[in-house]
């Protein structure tokens, strides 16, 4: 078969509405927080947690997913979230389906949870 290779551009505001998407539904099953590294800048930069990654003008900025039965904190950054995508769109990985709707605009809070367990983990661990 033969393939070709298209850039996609990333939106911030995508980022964002992936985010606030995982944020209220998609990986409350499985983490029961999001802190930053950087409390006050958050609070620079309008205090909502999805639109963090995307407002600072830190360029280390990093968010924490706290896992809902050890407490332990997962690193979450804007390019973590990139590297999900992109990661997605290889067939051996099997969510290239997601990263369709997710590319189509009709993702739904499962697409966004295996975004953000792909930017933590690097696979996905739950559900």
């Amino acid at each position: 078969m033969n393939k070709i290779t298209i850039t996609v551009e990333i939106s911030d505001k995508m980022i964002e509405d992936i985010l606030c998407t995982a944020f209220e539904g998609g990986i409350t099953y499985w983490a029961e927080n999001v802190s930053c590294k950087d409390n006050d800048d958050m609070k620079k930069v309008g205090g909502w947690k999805h639109e963090y990654l995307t407002k600072t003008k830190l360029k280390d900025a990093i968010m924490y997913i706290h896992d809902i039965e050890t407490g332990e904190r997962y690193p979450i950054t804007k390019k973590s979230i990139i590297d999900a995508l992109q990661k997605m769109d290889n067939p051996e990985y099997k969510y290239t389906k997601a990263l369709k709707r997710i590319l189509d605009g009709q993702w739904d809070a499962d697409d966004a949870d295996i975004v953000v367990q792909t930017a933590c983990f690097g696979q996905v661990f739950f559900g």
